[in-house]
């Protein structure tokens, strides 16, 4: 990872892929792996029996439809995690109870599957002693609470003052509408922020749209073909799981 030189009144940071570093898993694999925990919570707290392929379903339909209901409402904004899980309790006949034990479920797998980036944590600790301010600012479903309940739990003593991200604000990177709300929210001219992320699109091209000066930092090669091969695997387990979760549903009459 090659960290910029360029001064800056204000670094503004991608958090996954950038600040957090996700493994070698894919996104389907991450869900197969939430859904088995709040399988297991379900059945230890609540006493209720979901088996994993039913909450992986769930999640994938609630997730997509959501989007979907975006496109066609709010193309710039973001769709929220709470709004999911109460969704999903919905799709699951699930009771109040369960909306804690799935976000739970999901940090529980998030904590465990992300690391810090400690090259970039130390350098950005060096800036803002140096004066620098220090904000993430993240495309996610999450709330802002949740990214830096991680950065707490996962890069003690970190340096970012603020988080913002699209599930807060309506307003997303990737149309440029997040950075806008930055410079308004930071009182900041555009070239006093210097943007760092992975994503073209999101982390360059539209903070350089919007006036920023940017830098990517691209994970390795090797990580990006780890997760291609573990899509792949997790395709096979996903006709796996929703064809035993369906088989479940016409055994039980739900």
């Amino acid at each position: 990872m090659r960290l910029p030189e360029t001064a800056a009144r204000i670094i503004s940071c991608d958090v996954f892929d950038t600040l957090l570093y996700r493994d070698h898993r894919s996104e389907r694999r991450r869900f197969l792996d939430i859904a088995t925990v709040a399988s297991r919570l379900l059945a230890a707290e609540c006493g209720v029996e979901r088996r994993p392929g039913s909450v992986y379903a769930a999640r994938l339909r609630v997730q997509r439809e959501a989007y979907r209901a975006l496109e066609l409402t709010t193309p710039s904004g973001d769709v929220r995690f709470a709004d999911m899980l109460d969704a999903m309790t919905r799709v699951l006949s699930l009771d109040h109870r369960a909306v804690d034990i799935l976000y739970r479920a999901e940090l529980t797998v998030e904590s465990a599957q992300l690391r810090a980036n400690h090259p970039l944590m130390t350098w950005l600790t060096q800036r803002a002693q140096a004066g620098c301010r220090i904000i993430a600012v993240s495309d996610t479903y999450h709330r802002g609470e949740t990214i830096t309940h991680l950065l707490d739990t996962l890069a003690r003593n970190h340096p970012i003052a603020h988080v913002y991200t699209s599930a807060d604000h309506n307003a997303t990177k990737r149309t440029r509408a997040l950075f806008d709300v930055v410079l308004r929210q930071e009182a900041a001219e555009p070239a006093e922020i210097l943007h760092l992320g992975d994503d073209t699109l999101a982390d360059v091209t539209m903070a350089e749209a919007a006036g920023l000066r940017s830098a990517q930092l691209l994970r390795p090669r090797h990580v990006v073909l780890r997760r291609r091969l573990d899509a792949v695997r997790a395709r096979v387990m996903h006709r796996h799981w929703v064809g035993a979760s369906q088989d479940g549903h016409r055994s039980t009459g739900r």
